[in-house]
This record gives C-alpha cells, structure tokens and sequence, in this order.
C-alpha cells in the first residue's frame, strides 16, 4: 500500500471518530466537523481524475466543506 494512500485511511478514521463522537455526545457542531472533513476529503478524490494538483483539489474540496460547516452551523444556531 502506497503511504499517500495509508494516509488518507488514517484521515478517515479520524474524521469518522470525530464524527461519531459527535453523535455520540449529542454534539451538532462536533457532528458537523466531522461530517464537513469527510465531505472535503470525498471531493478531494472525486476530482483526481479531472487531473490538477493534490493542493489544488484541496483547496476546492475544503472549501466546499467550509461552507457546508458554516451553513450547517448558521443553521444549528437559528434552530436553537
């Protein structure tokens, strides 16, 4: 197994924790956290066909994810 590959099974695992323990705690924001990383990592490899670099990528999956995050969070807020 490649280490870039290893590496990002060891980010999954922790993001699904982070995740899990969210729900677990009753925690949206820690459950949104978890669930933004995974989202920015899937778009991350969803766009490595298309080619570019693995910053590139990471700054348009990431960036998604943030504003998954920040919508998601506005959201928890004003149900509150």
């Amino acid at each position: 197994m490649a280490v870039y590959a290893a590496l990002q099974l060891f980010e999954v695992l922790v993001a699904s924790a982070v995740l899990l323990y969210g729900v677990l705690r009753d925690s949206p924001t820690i459950t949104l956290l978890g669930g933004g990383y995974l989202i920015g990592k899937s778009i991350l490899n969803i766009l490595a066909p298309e080619g570019g670099s693995v910053y590139r990528r990471s700054v348009i999956g990431y960036g998604f994810a943030a504003v998954y995050v920040i919508a998601g969070l506005i959201l928890v807020h004003f149900s509150s």
